[in-house]
C-alpha cells in the first residue's frame, strides 16, 4: 500500500509549456520550426530583429491547434491565445505582420491576400517572403511525418538544410533544455 502522497512532489507546471498542445505539434515541434526558420533566416540574409520575429511566429503560431479536430482557423486561434500573453507586449512582436503570420502560416500564398489587406501591411511582398520562409520551416520539420518532398521548399537555401532537418527531427530533444533556451531567449529581446 502506498504512502500519503507528497505534493511536495509536484513540480509547478510551467506556463510557457502550458501554452503548446501535447502530442506532434507541441514544444518540440515548434522548437524545430524556431531553429529551422533562423538558419533559413541567415541563409536568406535577413536582418536579425526580422528573423527575432519569424522564430517568434514559428514558436506560438500552432499554439491554437486540437491534434484532435481538423480545423483551418487554428492559425487565429494561436493568435488569440496568445494576445493576452505579457511576452506579445514585446513591442518587436505587437504589430500587424507578426499577427499575419501566425494566422496564415498554413495557408496557400496564393489564399492571403484578403490578410493582407485586413492588416494593412505596406510591404506585402516582404510578408508573403516572410511567410514562405516560415512555411520552408515547417515543412522541412514534416520529415518526422516521414512525407518530407524537397519539392514543397520555396528556397534554395531551404533545400541545403534537409539533411540538418532529418537529423534534427530524428534527434530526442530535452523539454526542460527547450524550455530553458526560449524563455532565455523571450528574456533577452527588447
Amino acid at each position: 500500500m502506498a504512502g500519503p502522497f507528497n505534493f511536495n512532489q509536484i513540480k509547478p507546471l510551467n506556463p510557457l509549456l502550458a501554452l503548446f498542445p501535447t502530442g506532434m505539434y507541441g514544444i518540440d515541434h515548434a522548437y524545430r520550426v524556431f531553429k529551422l526558420v533562423d538558419r533559413i533566416g541567415e541563409f536568406e540574409g535577413i536582418q536579425k530583429e526580422t528573423r527575432q520575429t519569424l522564430k517568434f511566429c514559428a514558436l506560438f503560431s500552432e499554439i491554437g491547434r486540437d491534434e484532435k479536430v481538423i480545423d483551418q482557423n487554428y492559425g487565429l486561434k494561436s493568435l488569440k491565445k496568445i494576445e493576452g500573453k505579457i511576452f506579445f507586449e514585446k513591442g518587436l512582436f505587437k504589430n500587424d505582420l507578426t499577427r499575419f503570420l501566425i494566422e496564415c502560416h498554413h495557408q496557400e500564398t496564393e489564399h492571403v491576400q484578403e490578410k493582407l489587406e485586413y492588416y494593412k501591411l505596406k510591404n506585402r511582398n516582404e510578408a508573403i517572403f516572410l511567410l514562405k520562409v516560415l512555411k520552408d520551416a515547417m515543412c522541412l520539420d514534416s520529415f518526422r511525418f516521414g512525407n518530407f518532398c524537397a519539392a514543397d521548399l520555396e528556397f534554395s537555401n531551404s533545400k541545403k538544410l534537409i539533411l540538418f532537418a532529418s537529423q534534427f527531427c530524428r534527434k530526442e530533444l530535452k523539454q526542460d533544455l527547450i524550455l530553458e533556451e526560449i524563455e532565455n531567449w523571450l528574456s533577452e529581446i527588447q
